[in-house]
This record gives C-alpha cells, sequence and structure tokens, in this order.
C-alpha cells in the first residue's frame, strides 16, 4: 500500500505558497472605413412633344464607421456637353444607335428634382455623417422637357464617389 500512495503522490500538482499579479494593456485604433453602392437611375420614356420634364430617382447607399465624415460626390458622366465643369456638371445621356449620334441633355439633383445640383466638389457634394449602419441617399433625375431628339436608346454612366 505505502509504495502506491508514495506512486500517487508524485502525480499530484505541486502547492504554490504565493501568488503575483501584472496588467496586459491592449488597445487598437478604429479607421474610418466606408462602402457604396448606387442604384439604377431609369427614366420613363421621353416625349419630346411632352408639356412637363421627365423625373426619375435612384438610391445611394452608404455604410460609414460611425461619427465618421464623408462626402458623396457624381461625375460629369461619358458624355458631359461643352462648358461642363465639376462643379456644375452639364450632363447628357447618348444615342449612338441609328445614324448620327444624338445627345439628351439631364441634370441630377441632391434634394429634389430641379433643387440643388449634385456635381463633382466637396462644395456640390452631399455631406453625410455616418451612424455605423446604411444610411439610404436619393439622387433625383430630370430630362428637360422640349428637346429635339430622335426616337432610339439613350444611356450615360456616372461616377459616384465616396470621400472621407
Amino acid at each position: 500500500v505505502s509504495a502506491v500512495l508514495v506512486g500517487t503522490a508524485s502525480l499530484t500538482l505541486p502547492a504554490y505558497a504565493a501568488t503575483a499579479t501584472g496588467t496586459m494593456a491592449v488597445s487598437t485604433s478604429v479607421l474610418m472605413s466606408c462602402t457604396i453602392s448606387a442604384g439604377a437611375m431609369t427614366f420613363a420614356s421621353y416625349d419630346p412633344t411632352a408639356a412637363a420634364d421627365n423625373d426619375a430617382t435612384a438610391t445611394i447607399t452608404s455604410t460609414c464607421t460611425t461619427g465618421g465624415a464623408a462626402v458623396i460626390t457624381m461625375g460629369q458622366g461619358n458624355r458631359a456637353q461643352t462648358g461642363s465643369t465639376d462643379a456644375i456638371p452639364l450632363r447628357a445621356m447618348f444615342n449612338g444607335d441609328e445614324g448620327a449620334p444624338e445627345d439628351l441633355d439631364y441634370h441630377l439633383y441632391s434634394d429634389s428634382a430641379g433643387g440643388t445640383v449634385w456635381g463633382n466638389t466637396e462644395g456640390t457634394g452631399k455631406a453625410i455623417t455616418a451612424d455605423g449602419t446604411a444610411q439610404n441617399f436619393t439622387a433625383y433625375g430630370r430630362i428637360p422637357k422640349n428637346q429635339t431628339v430622335g426616337a432610339g436608346s439613350f444611356s450615360d454612366s456616372v461616377a459616384v464617389t465616396l470621400t472621407y
């Protein structure tokens, strides 16, 4: 029996008489980070003889780190007209399907159709304060009435940029 007790005694953990503690510092920094997506803006068919402008909307969705500030800007498009600038874009959709190419002017706004032009500068962009969730913003579009164009399909592409 004493041989068994000696054998099991060697398997037990040693007894500790004292303890000491320390502190481990843990830290990081949270970087500003954002994502953005832009939905398509699809106008109803344009009638050059209609008495009213043709309006449409699209949704821009951004998600940024809580509390961060950012600006959403929109480029001049692929068919900017003569005199167009980043601050005052003169955008047009292009029809290259039939005969001579044609342009159909349109405008983008940040607050309402016919309101504040949405441009490609900090002053003409849409300033946002992030709350950490997906935030939706509406882009308002307008094709002015009474433009002389032929029948066909018109399109353009506009860069949407989030600067933070």
